[in-house]
């Protein structure tokens, strides 16, 4: 009765309960199974961080790294090792412990979202809506329940923006404070909040009149543009800072954008030098590219039916978002009215400006492009004019047949979503996704007394996955790992760097286990003892013993 009550007295406190419920559930409901393959980098995010806080040190001896993790070169950012690591000493050494943070901070999404909607609209309906559908997007679902750090980094990013907003109109000074640091947090999770942080800074003082009209407001605002700035000036100046994008960036010469501005200037002649330089120059060729890259983002194919570029989180023949999202962007853009809405028109200036932001630093990469990862940001931000059609369908003809259609089209897509997505996702990225991984080493595990030596392909971290699955912490294992976190041997194990390592160990000891991938030839001259699959068939491992 109380409960009930409750209800009553705060509903729509309440309903953001229960939206937040489904947020947790979508994220957490077998979270350590789903999805299956359990892959490369969430090992590594797994072990790395779970070696540094047992440790004190790295897998190269490096006592406790602040800003990066040197892989091989592809300097990964700390901060989500840590927590992945932290997370194992709650939930133990698990998938499903790794993976908690992602879908814990993915699932509290809702609440900024909640807040920066009803800044906007000044509605908790529309509030509402937008959080709801966050909370059920198929793109920030796939993504909290994969170890991403753009989810992570995102929900910090947001609540960040919701606590800048709140400081302008109440000039609470803790909220400042707060915001700030939660800005400053990002910086440790996910490369593009570098470049976010300071930009997202830098229209307030042009579309907050409170920031123009109290000095102290507009000295902080400075003040923590300057730093982040700063900060991010310097990162990039790093190697560690600048090292993943230089590899990806559109600047890189494997993006093939000098290569094609030289062809096209020795197309057009040695004798025609004006031309070649007015039309074939690098501001040119190096804008139409980031122009074709940024546009991409914003293409319905990319956000409502097939996706980016081949990734790990792929689900066949499923957009980002559901296409009915994209009827209600076309409702919310159209003269349709809206009563009881007070549009806040500095917020709403605001979100357009976010708008446009969030595909920036994807846009200047083309490595895996368009990717839904470094594009997460985009995909929340679209939810809200969707929510913001919804709450317009209220004031159409016949609203309850409108709305029930619209109700049943959004269940349907969603339940073709999960079905796609628990059923076939696993199969269709098992490639991607390290596929029997796992399984390979709980098998070695189970059975490594009974050969003298195993002898192991070293593509796919193999050797991380042994040592998580082991449970080997180890610190003296700190001084034998090499560049790509690889390890050549553990215990009476050798990691062998070739797809088929039959073909590498010429003289096996007797009483030797050899293990090929799926795409080795047959050994017939060799004891064949058994097959391990993962989810697709047709991949996996195939087991001898020497004779």
């Amino acid at each position: 009765m109380n409960l009930l009550a409750t209800i009553k007295k705060y509903p729509q406190r309440s309903m953001l309960i229960g939206i937040g419920i489904i947020s947790l559930f979508l994220r957490f409901y077998h979270l350590g199974t789903l999805p299956f393959n359990f892959m490369e980098d969430e090992v590594l995010s797994g072990y790395v961080g779970r070696f540094i806080l047992q440790n004190g040190i790295d897998l190269y001896s490096n006592p406790w790294p602040i800003w990066f993790f040197d892989k091989f070169g592809d300097y990964y950012i700390i901060g989500p090792m840590y927590l992945a690591g932290a997370s194992t000493y709650l939930f133990g050494i698990t998938a499903f412990a790794v993976r908690f943070p992602t879908a814990l901070l993915g699932s509290l999404i809702i609440f900024p979202m909640y807040h920066f909607a009803k800044y906007i609209f000044g509605n908790k309906q529309v509030a509402l809506l937008s959080a709801l559908f966050v909370a059920i997007s198929p793109w920030h679902i796939i993504l909290s329940r994969s170890t991403v750090e753009g989810i992570i980094g995102s929900t910090l990013f947001l609540c960040g923006i919701v606590l800048i907003l709140s400081y302008l109109m109440n000039r609470t000074s803790r909220h400042l404070i707060i915001a700030l640091v939660l800005l400053f947090s990002t910086y440790f999770i996910y490369h593009p909040f570098r470049i976010y942080v300071p930009l997202v800074l830098i229209p307030l003082p042009f579309l907050f009149p409170q920031v123009r009209k109290y000095k102290n407001i507009f000295m902080s605002i400075g003040i923590a543009f300057i730093f982040f700035a700063s900060l991010t000036f310097y990162i990039s100046t790093t190697s560690w800072g600048s090292g993943r994008f230089m590899q990806t960036s559109i600047f890189s010469e494997l993006s093939g954008v000098s290569i094609r501005t030289q062809e096209q200037i020795f197309n057009v002649g040695q004798n025609d030098v004006l031309r070649a330089r007015i039309f074939h120059n690098k501001v040119v060729g190096y804008g139409r590219e980031f122009i074709r890259q940024y546009v991409t983002y914003f293409s319905p194919n990319f956000l409502f039916t097939s996706g980016g570029a081949e990734s790990r989180y792929d689900v066949p023949d499923q957009g980002l978002l559901y296409l009915t999202y994209l009827a209600l962007i076309i409702v919310a853009i159209s003269p349709l009215k809206a009563k009881t809405i007070k549009i806040n028109t500095s917020a709403i200036w605001y979100y357009f400006y976010l708008l446009l932001l969030a595909p920036l630093p994807a846009a200047i990469t083309y490595y895996g492009s368009p990717n839904i990862h470094r594009s997460v940001f985009l995909g929340i931000l679209l939810v809200i004019p969707a929510a913001y059609g919804m709450y317009k369908l209220w004031f159409v003809p016949y609203r309850k047949i409108v709305i029930s259609i619209v109700i049943i089209a959004i269940l349907g897509e969603f339940i073709y979503f999960w079905h796609q997505y628990s059923v076939q996702s696993d199969k269709f990225t098992a490639m991607r996704r390290n596929d029997a991984h796992m399984e390979l080493m709980y098998d070695i595990q189970d059975h490594k007394d009974e050969y003298n030596r195993i002898y192991v392909p070293a593509e796919g971290a193999t050797s991380l996955y042994y040592l998580f699955v082991t449970h080997n912490f180890d610190k003296n294992l700190a001084g034998q790992f090499q560049k790509d976190a690889y390890i050549k041997s553990i215990d009476n194990i050798f990691f062998i760097e070739a797809s088929c390592p039959t073909e590498k160990v010429i003289e096996a000891p007797a009483h030797s286990l050899i293990v090929n991938r799926h795409n080795c030839p047959e050994k017939p001259d060799l004891n064949m003892i058994t097959t391990i699959k993962g989810k697709n068939e047709l991949l996996g491992f195939t087991l001898y013993g020497s004779k």
